[in-house]
């Protein structure tokens, strides 16, 4: 399972301005199994579309069937949902 995590500090919403109008993006970071986590940007159709701080996973539906049969991501919508934390009682 791919986790992101949105910290404290760049939870904010940014923009960048494009020849087809404002960007928006929030940066977050991919744990992909490495001794650091990389840094990404989650698109953003609106500043209200960001995520709070916390660790969420890639929602099935951000996948796609690319042109030559190959899974990718949809490059403009990464949708996010939270993660599940596994709790264990003790006995």
């Amino acid at each position: 399972m791919l986790k992101i995590s949105v910290i404290d500090g760049h939870h904010l919403v940014q923009q960048r301005q494009t020849k087809n109008g404002v960007r928006y993006f929030q940066e977050a970071y991919a744990h992909l199994g490495g001794a650091f986590p990389q840094q990404i940007e989650i698109p953003l159709r609106d500043p209200v579309d960001a995520k709070p701080i916390g660790d969420y996973t890639l929602d099935l539906s951000t996948f796609q069937v690319g042109r030559f049969k190959n899974l990718e991501l949809n490059p403009f919508e990464l949708k996010l949902v939270p993660a599940q934390k596994s709790v264990q009682k003790v006995s």
